[in-house]
């Protein structure tokens, strides 16, 4: 059953992944907080944008260039 589990999972990220190219490398930080894929309707607002992978990648990734 935690194997099914583990296939449904990597599926539904390759899928994000897949449907949301755009998001795998923006060009501005501003560009992470738009639709990102974990559904934060309001991030930096909501504490449960705080949990949101993509939002710390996405920015992350900003912060090691400078």
């Amino acid at each position: 059953m935690i194997m099914l589990q583990d296939c449904i999972f990597c599926l539904h990220e390759a899928a994000l992944q897949f449907l949301c190219k755009k998001h795998l490398f923006p060009t501005n930080p501003n560009d992470c907080f738009v639709n990102p894929p974990c559904g934060c309707a309001n991030p930096g607002k909501e504490i449960q944008c705080e949990d949101c992978p993509h939002l710390e990648a996405c920015l992350s990734s900003f912060k090691s260039k400078h």
